[in-house]
C-alpha cells in the first residue's frame, strides 16, 4: 500500500513541475502584430503577440535591452503545458526611451530579429516583415 501512495505522490509531482516549468519555456514562434499602438508622449508602446506555431501561448516577456541599446524581448509560454492557455496575454506594454529605434525578438537558434524600427526623421514606428 505505501507503495503505490509513494507512486502516486511521485506522478502528482512531475505533473506539478511540468505545469509549472512550462512558464520558463521561452516561445521561439512568438511576434509582434500590425497592431501596435505608441503613446503621444512617445514613452511606450503597446503591442500585441502571435505565436506562429501551431501550438502554444505567451504569458510574458523579458526585455534584454533598452536605453541605449536595442530592445531584445524574449517571450515566455503560458504556464500547464505545451497548449495551456493559463496565464496568457496578448497585449503587452514596452516602456521606450526617446533615443529608442529598434526592437528585436527572439526566435532560438536564429537569434534575435528585428522586428520593429523607428523612422528617426518621422518618428513613426514600422513593423519589419
Amino acid at each position: 500500500m505505501n507503495k503505490k501512495v509513494g507512486i502516486i505522490i511521485l506522478v502528482v509531482l512531475c505533473i506539478i513541475l511540468l505545469f509549472i516549468a512550462s512558464g520558463f519555456a521561452i516561445q521561439t514562434s512568438a511576434y509582434i502584430t500590425d497592431d501596435f499602438v505608441v503613446s503621444e508622449d512617445g514613452s511606450e508602446i503597446t503591442f500585441k503577440v502571435g505565436v506562429g506555431s501551431s501550438m502554444g501561448y505567451v504569458r510574458g516577456y523579458k526585455d534584454e535591452g533598452g536605453g541605449v541599446k536595442p530592445h531584445y524581448l524574449k517571450f515566455y509560454s503560458a504556464w500547464g503545458g505545451f497548449n495551456s492557455s493559463i496565464g496568457a496575454k496578448q497585449e503587452f506594454v514596452l516602456e521606450l526611451a526617446p533615443e529608442d529605434t529598434e526592437i528585436y525578438v527572439y526566435h532560438g537558434d536564429g537569434g534575435y530579429e528585428l522586428a520593429l524600427k523607428r523612422d528617426v526623421t518621422s518618428g513613426e514606428w514600422n513593423r519589419i516583415r
